[in-house]
């Protein structure tokens, strides 16, 4: 079923073993493996491979799914690192994954992205956009637009900046936040104001198909996609964000997570 497979892992001791028996499995199997440290992705060659394998945290795997932009790739998340919200508890070893995933014994699950364009330079991301001021503990103005087929209305606010997510991204960085939690499978827009001086201003949610939302700042800001600083915008300079029919194919075993109890367990400080 796949031919070209990438290997993007973490570069610790327990990842570099996992990654040893995937490599040497795939190799088993007659795949061309290609190998890379999240630190040291190269996109052309990720971006033509059928199947890209992440071994890691949920940092690696944001940091992969970066470099698939317009392609029909596969993602195959192999937890090893510290949070875990995109991964599922694989008991196998790594030979049998490899095994089912040749066979195609696998589902898929499509993760909603959102586009971000500044300018004519557009990308999708899966969890997170977020426009903060360039001073930072000094507040600022923002500003979004918020066009839909019902809704077309105006936002300003002063605060830290603004935060917009993806269904799955609203167990990130938009949780932390203050933000709602909702189903990874849903295809919504969550806006979620960081740190406002207006009370009682709450997040903004949704459906991403149809919605289009112009952000821009009083000030000079930094613009970060995916927890990746992308550029410094100048003051009044727009970001335009939108849904996006680019989704992310990511290969299970199990037919639905409760990402609610996943969620939960991950951010667990304290057990019994």
């Amino acid at each position: 079923m796949f031919s070209k497979i990438a290997l993007i892992y973490k570069p610790t001791l327990k990842c570099i073993e996992i990654v040893k028996e995937l490599s040497n499995a795939f190799s088993a199997g007659g795949c061309e493996t290609l190998l890379f440290t999240v630190d040291d992705l190269l996109p052309a060659e990720v971006g033509n491979s059928q199947l890209v394998v992440v071994v890691g945290g949920d940092g690696t795997f944001l940091k992969a799914s970066s470099v698939i932009q317009e392609t029909s790739a596969f993602i195959l998340p192999v937890h090893c690192g510290r949070r875990g919200a995109f991964y599922e508890t694989i008991s196998k070893p790594p030979s049998e994954i490899v095994e089912e995933v040749l066979k195609g014994e696998f589902i898929v699950q499509y993760y909603p992205r959102l586009r971000a364009c500044r300018g004519s330079d557009c990308r999708v991301f899966v969890n997170e956009l977020a426009v903060t001021s360039i001073d930072q503990g000094k507040i600022t103005g923002f500003s979004l637009v918020i066009n839909t087929p019902g809704i077309s209305s105006r936002l300003e606010f002063e605060g830290d900046g603004v935060l917009i997510a993806s269904s799955p991204g609203s167990a990130a960085y938009n949780l932390s936040a203050g933000g709602p939690l909702v189903d990874a499978w849903n295809s919504l827009m969550i806006i979620t104001p960081l740190d406002p001086m207006q009370l009682n201003l709450p997040s903004i949610v949704l459906p991403s198909f149809s919605t289009r939302v112009r952000v821009s700042c009083r000030g000079f800001s930094s613009i970060f996609i995916d927890g990746e600083r992308i550029a410094t915008l100048t003051r009044g300079e727009e970001v335009i964000v939108s849904g996006s029919n680019s989704y992310l194919r990511v290969v299970r075993f199990k037919p639905r997570r409760d990402i609610v109890k996943n969620v939960i367990e991950s951010r667990t400080i304290f057990s019994q």
